[in-house]
């Protein structure tokens, strides 16, 4: 069953598909080298544009995707979370990510849009269990996979370039 993208929404959040005319916001967070850390490089505007791009394929093929996190008060964009295809260890497994601005981080931010996500994940899509890929370093985002209930059930390379990640998991109902 294909579903399409939802839009859902939190108490303080709105969560919509992401479109090109998010490139401008999201770059501005993704270009920022503290807060891309965690990936190889700060990305390019043209990276940025390639990420919206690869989300909108992922909404046709999959049904979900990656979605934009705005403020619901003042429509600020604040980041993407959301659902995606991710092989791990030659399976497909569904895997949740989440980037917010540095401007707005540690208000629970990322654990509020990953929770929304998660239980969409469970309840409408249908699915087991969900994971998430976190370098063991990156503690900001393995406290919110803490909050959402997982544990790290084991470590894999993955990604560009190969780095060793963390996989953390949640069965549906843990």
């Amino acid at each position: 069953m294909v579903l399409s993208a939802p839009v859902l929404e939190t108490q303080r959040l709105r969560l919509r598909p992401l479109v090109a005319s998010d490139a401008e916001a999201l770059h501005r967070i993704q270009s920022d080298p503290e807060h891309m850390r965690f990936y190889p490089h700060p990305f390019s505007m043209e990276e940025s544009v390639a990420w919206i791009e690869r989300a909108v394929e992922h909404y046709a093929k999959h049904g979900f995707g990656l979605l934009a996190v705005e403020d619901r008060t003042t429509g600020e964009f604040l980041g993407n979370v959301g659902p995606t295809v991710q092989r791990v260890d030659d399976v497909d497994e569904i895997e949740l990510g989440w980037s917010i601005t540095p401007d707005r981080s540690r208000q629970g931010i990322a654990t509020e849009a990953a929770k929304a996500c998660r239980d969409h994940v469970f309840e409408v899509m249908g699915a087991d269990h969900v994971i998430s890929l976190i370098l063991p370093e990156n503690e900001p985002s393995a406290g919110v996979a803490r909050n959402l209930g997982m544990t790290v059930w084991k470590q894999t390379p993955h990604g560009s370039v190969q780095w060793l990640h963390d996989v953390w998991r949640v069965e549906h109902g843990g």
